[in-house]
């Protein structure tokens, strides 16, 4: 589904008053195209540049921030690896509102942007740059992206099962440990808003984009918080040991637990291995594993939302779902675990 030209037309006007720009041309993409916003081109007295459209239509937090940087760096050193030439700036995001820490975590990475307010960073090869930060204040987002926790959990609940739209509301609400009546009501909103149309087998690129971006963005804003149970540390010298024991104590006990994070991604896929270990565990078990409550520690418990956090076995480790490993990845600050979400989401989540 192409973007609508009219959606972006605040941000096109901001970048038609740089001094620089003579003219504006949106290239749609084509059917298939990786980049689903299509191609800006900009005219300049000395020439035309081409910039890859990346198009948000709501508030970039953390989480999203991570992931838009990790997406583009991993398509830099893919181009780079087949032999082209990569500058800062070679592709444009933009947004309703960008806030100055966002715009600067932009700039640092060499990512252009234009937001509907007057934020902009405009970097065309070594010829022209254009930046301005700090302006206004953002725009109040529309009702349908006020999401709740509960919200937010059938979301995830969908995306890591997209045939359970059409299950019955008693199975959806024991899958992700919501009331009937909240299920019900949820799925009525998200059939008005298109959500549930988007699970269907003829999903298109640009609807699954605006789910991963829902989850994402609503996995740290509003689920997360609602799930952290505490911090904690283990007896053992190395966060390896404790997981190896993880794996044979719950075995044994029968205590369910799932991975999620970095631990997961590293179950999974060994390309990442963090020092913390985020894992959905039930607190009343932290005793019988020998965690002990530490602010500091390494162990983040999180409350597990019904059955959707066991999903399934690798190396005889539980692991969440990959959505969740996905959003739990992009919720910290540590640029290998950005790189090593978006590998991920290479992997798991085409």
């Amino acid at each position: 589904m192409a973007i609508d030209p009219t959606n972006i037309e605040p941000q096109f006007d901001q970048i038609r008053a740089v001094p620089f720009v003579r003219n504006l041309r949106l290239v749609p993409a084509k059917s298939g195209d990786r980049n689903a916003g299509g191609v800006l081109e900009i005219t300049t007295p000395r020439g035309k540049h081409r910039l890859p459209l990346i198009v948000k239509r709501s508030y970039l937090d953390r989480s999203m921030v991570n992931a838009v940087i990790g997406q583009i760096h991993a398509e830099r050193k893919a181009a780079r690896s087949g032999g082209h030439t990569v500058t800062n700036g070679a592709t444009l995001l933009l947004a309703p509102y960008l806030a100055t820490p966002t715009a600067k975590s932009f700039i640092d990475a060499g990512i252009s942007f234009a937001d509907e307010v007057g934020n902009i960073h405009l970097t065309l090869g070594d010829e022209y740059n254009w930046t301005v930060i700090g302006e206004r204040k953002p725009p109040k987002p529309p009702q349908s992206e006020r999401m709740t926790p509960a919200a937010v959990q059938l979301l995830f609940q969908f995306a890591t099962h997209p045939e359970s739209a059409t299950w019955t509301v008693r199975d959806l609400a024991a899958a992700v440990g919501l009331s009937k009546s909240k299920v019900a009501e949820l799925r009525l909103q998200f059939a008005r808003e298109g959500v549930l149309a988007a699970q269907g087998a003829a999903r298109s690129p640009d609807a699954t984009r605006e789910l991963r971006d829902r989850l994402v963005s609503g996995y740290n804003q509003i689920l997360r918080p609602k799930l952290v149970l505490g911090r904690f540390r283990y007896p053992e010298p190395s966060s390896e040991q404790f997981v190896a024991r993880l794996k044979h104590d719950a075995a044994a006990q029968k205590i369910p637990y799932a991975l999620t994070g970095g631990p997961a991604a590293d179950a999974m896929q060994h390309f990442y291995r963090s020092s913390e270990i985020p894992v959905f565990l039930n607190a009343e078990h932290h005793r019988t594993l020998r965690l002990l409550p530490d602010r500091t520690g390494p162990v983040v418990l999180l409350k597990p939302i019904g059955d959707l956090v066991y999903w399934r076995e690798f190396e005889g480790k539980m692991v969440a779902p990959p959505w969740l490993v996905y959003a739990e990845l992009l919720n910290g600050s540590d640029p290998r675990a950005r790189e090593a979400a978006e590998a991920f989401r290479l992997e798991f989540l085409k």
